[in-house]
């Protein structure tokens, strides 16, 4: 299950890229939050019915973790509003 939650291989572009870093290189931080989100609520309320019910709660649980993990990709990460 680990493997399936943390670092899905079908995600792995090349060596050390996955998908996740393209997406947050390509979104700002509110953009990435609620692409966060949405995959969050989408394995917490399709939980048992696809995959293992702990599977679905961990994906939605590592998703939490992925936005603070990779909010840094961003596109606007650390500019200033002003």
């Amino acid at each position: 299950m680990n493997n399936n939650v943390k670092n899905p291989k079908h995600y792995q572009i090349i060596s050390g890229i996955e998908s996740i870093d393209i997406i947050a290189r390509s979104m700002t931080v509110e953009q990435f939050q609620g692409f966060c989100l949405g995959n969050i609520l989408k394995y917490r309320i399709r939980a048992g019915k696809k995959d293992a019910l702990e599977q679905d709660i961990a994906k939605a649980n590592e998703y939490e973790k992925i936005f603070e993990n990779k909010k840094h990709l961003c596109v606007d990460w650390g500019v200033d509003d002003e």
